[in-house]
């Protein structure tokens, strides 16, 4: 039933996008000519050729690029809220489906939709680098296997790299979960219910603020980082002893802070769900 639910809010979540990626894209290929042609060739163009063809794409790629962080949010706010707390909230409770299928199938879609879109903003931004730089970046792409060979990486650092990658996944998850939550809690209020879930969003970043404060405080596990140290050596990159277990250690640590903070968020939201929904 997850992989129903995440197939019809995908649906929705891609028709929701994909102008906004392509726009991005195609602005920033447009960019990737005009810079070169325009603002670093064209040193003959008139101020209004060099605005509305080198200027402009320009401002018009960065608020697309803000325009879909706004979008993103939105989209989170909106997909749990009319989901599952409002209108739409009579069908889906109506389904075969547990209140933990139908958040799981909000977060995952969200979080899905938000890799999709780091993707795209890399992929156009490699496009536009790859235009502006020409022949000189295909070089430095052809530079890079022998850059590596010369370099000895640290052993383990591919397992760094890996770790890291799954905080991101699971931190953003989690982000996910937290404004869930505080939506949840908001609608337990018989007003204004869009103002208090604000302010019960500020009020767990406060808490969280205190905890991680308290943490901050203590020695452990935080002397595990005070090995942690890279350093060059006649051209060869070495690292100090255990700095790539320090690394994991750290990252360990972060981690599990991520999915402590993402099992309380979820049965927190699912406990409001079970127990206190009211949709009237």
């Amino acid at each position: 039933m997850l992989g129903k639910l995440m197939k019809y809010d995908l649906r929705y979540g891609l028709r929701k996008f994909w102008p906004v990626w392509a726009g991005i894209a195609a602005l920033s290929i447009l960019n990737g000519f005009t810079i070169r042609g325009v603002l670093i060739d064209g040193s003959h163009a008139n101020g209004l050729v060099t605005f509305v063809a080198g200027i402009l794409p320009i401002i018009l790629l960065g608020v697309l690029g803000v325009t879909l962080g706004i979008l993103m949010l939105v989209f989170i706010c909106e997909r749990f809220y009319r989901g599952l707390l409002g209108d739409e909230g009579y069908l889906m409770f109506t389904l075969p489906a547990t209140s933990a299928e139908l958040i799981a199938s909000k977060a995952l879609t969200a979080l899905i939709l938000m890799v999709l879109s780091a993707l795209v903003g890399m992929v156009s931004g490699t496009a536009l680098v790859a235009l502006l730089g020409g022949s000189e970046f295909i070089e430095a792409l052809k530079s890079i296997p022998e850059l590596l060979r010369e370099v000895e990486l640290p052993r383990g650092l591919g397992w760094v790299l890996a770790e890291f990658l799954v905080l991101v996944l699971v931190g953003t998850l989690t982000s996910c979960l937290h404004i869930y939550q505080a939506v949840a809690l908001g609608h337990l209020a018989k007003k204004h219910r869009g103002a208090w879930a604000v302010v019960a969003y500020i009020g767990i970043d406060i808490l969280l603020s205190i905890v991680l404060n308290a943490i901050g405080h203590m020695r452990f596990p935080w002397q595990l980082l005070d090995r942690f140290e890279f350093y060059f050596e006649n051209g060869v990159l070495h690292s100090s002893v255990g700095a790539i277990q320090a690394a994991l250690a750290g990252i360990g640590i972060a981690l599990l802070w991520q999915l402590v903070l993402g099992v309380i968020f979820f049965f927190g939201t699912k406990v409001v769900l079970d127990r206190k929904l009211n949709l009237e």
